[in-house]
């Protein structure tokens, strides 16, 4: 059983595994899977590590470092969890607390966010300071991950960009942090405001989780937009709001959360947040608006439980008085003959509104009727996709990549992923291999296996080892190589014998 670490406050558990590699000497990724996880695939996740279980384990039943409590305190699963619908909150964490595989970044919308998740690890030259003077070593903290804030909540300076990338390539290690990752530049002060704003997402860090239905969220912010005076009978004054979230934060601070906001746009994202929601927010489009409205009397903890007392229920949903029943043949008319040349909405869009409202008011299970008659057959979507042009086009970088790499020795094994990544196609239009024969035909002939790769790097290292003017020996090889006797398969064990075999003789 390996001894971890016990985490640090506001550590993330991708940071106390990768010092576990350091403390223990372990060099190799997949090795340090073994010790951990007794499984070699899986993912080091910087904000939702998974196989939690597994991983309390080896704290031998610590109170306080339970699945659960790994999950709250040490990943970034507290920030997400308020702001999606309960059923997939509690799926996601089902997943991650269990031994099983998870799909929490797509399930808690961190994959398809407006707000992107940094792509480097970042960190505060003075946290690493304090860190160093109070626990002898630094690691990596949580509140320096957040997506789209590049701050440090505790000093209010900007974060540094370290060279550690968060990619597909190296999706197996974890990377401490050490002093060869830290690069020398001046601390830059942010303004007070978005100071403010990097408070408030670690003080979300440390809330109790409640549950918050989509409909909760809704009246809430139809409340808040009554309680400013910007909602006239139901109707909700959208440009006043945004005039007064853009007067506080300004086009440039927005730009930087990536959290643009173009008033002539109909769906803009805050258009969207104030209307029925239809779908999950960040945290941080919840906090930018939360900020404006309240700026210094925000209490998030307070919010959080007031919304998951409201009803689920819209405050559309309210039953209004219910206009009799008016027949007005003339009107039907007039409605059916417009519906049957420019259908239901096209009407509505042809100027007959005001006649479809009016037989909505006082006529409106005979038009409700009518237009269910009355619905045009849909037709299948053209495919807009021209597969064969993408198939060749796609072809040919594959090619051009492979005639500069295929007398590149050390270079990483070519996987579907790595030629992919580096021909540089997006992954997502890849994945329908079936409508791409030549990509397919590409990837049986030039893709590598395990075997392949292992020779590959056998190869290596023994050229680097005759250049030196070493002699050829199984072990000294199989170091250069990284591979050893357990990992090494059995066919390249045997190239690696006719090599030092030769060698001798």
């Amino acid at each position: 059983m390996a001894c971890l670490p016990v985490p640090y406050p506001d550590e993330l558990l991708y940071s106390v595994i990768a010092r576990y590699g350091v403390h223990s000497g372990i060099t190799s990724p997949k090795q340090l899977l073994d010790d951990v996880f007794q499984n070699r695939k899986i993912i080091a996740s910087v904000a939702f590590q998974g196989h939690l279980s597994q991983i309390s384990a080896h704290y031998q039943g610590n109170a306080d470092l339970t699945p659960y409590k790994l999950l709250q305190g040490h990943t970034l699963f507290p920030l997400y969890s308020p702001f999606v619908h309960p059923n997939i909150a509690a799926q996601a964490k089902h997943e991650l607390l269990t031994d099983c595989r998870h799909s929490a970044e797509v399930q808690l919308g961190k994959a398809a966010s407006k707000v992107k998740s940094p792509h480097y690890l970042r960190y505060c030259p003075l946290c690493i300071g304090a860190q160093v003077k109070q626990y002898g070593e630094a690691f990596w903290a949580r509140r320096w991950q957040f997506p789209g804030l590049s701050v440090c909540a505790e000093h209010g300076i900007y974060l540094i960009r370290s060279p550690v990338l968060i990619s597909e390539v190296h999706r197996h290690q974890f990377i401490a942090l050490s002093p060869h990752v830290l690069l020398h530049s001046n601390p830059r002060l942010t303004t007070k405001k978005v100071a403010i704003l990097a408070a408030y997402a670690q003080q979300l860090l440390s809330l109790p989780e409640q549950r918050i239905y989509s409909l909760q969220w809704s009246c809430f912010y139809h409340q808040l937009a009554k309680q400013l005076g910007f909602v006239r009978g139901k109707r909700v004054e959208h440009n006043l709001i945004a005039n007064l979230v853009l007067g506080y934060w300004g086009t440039h601070t927005l730009a930087s959360f990536s959290l643009n906001i173009n008033k002539a746009d109909e769906n803009n994202w805050l258009r969207c947040l104030f209307r029925k929601h239809r779908k999950s927010f960040s945290y941080l489009q919840h906090l930018v608006v939360w900020q404006a409205c309240y700026e210094q009397q925000l209490d998030l903890a307070k919010i959080l439980f007031e919304v998951s007392q409201l009803p689920q229920s819209h405050y559309d949903d309210v039953p209004a008085h219910i206009e009799s029943v008016i027949v007005d043949q003339i009107r039907r008319t007039e409605w059916q003959y417009v519906v049957a040349k420019f259908g239901v909405k096209g009407a509505r869009s042809q100027g007959f509104a005001g006649l479809y409202i009016w037989l909505y008011r006082h006529d409106k299970q005979w038009l409700m009727q009518s237009n269910q008659d009355s619905m045009r057959p849909s037709f299948a979507k053209i495919n807009k996709v021209d597969w064969p042009c993408r198939d060749k086009k796609y072809v040919k970088q594959l090619i051009s990549l492979i005639n500069e790499v295929e007398i590149q020795l050390d270079s990483d094994r070519h996987t579907v992923t790595w030629l992919v990544t580096h021909a540089s196609i997006p992954l997502s239009q890849i994945k329908h291999l079936e409508k791409l024969p030549l990509c397919k035909l590409f990837f049986e002939k030039y893709c590598e296996s395990i075997e392949e790769y292992q020779c590959r790097r056998i190869a290596l290292a023994c050229i680097d080892s005759l250049k030196k003017y070493e002699q050829l020996k199984a072990w000294r090889i199989e170091r250069i190589a990284g591979l050893s006797k357990e990992r090494t398969r059995p066919i390249v064990s045997q190239l690696l014998g006719y090599a030092v075999k030769y060698e001798a003789s």
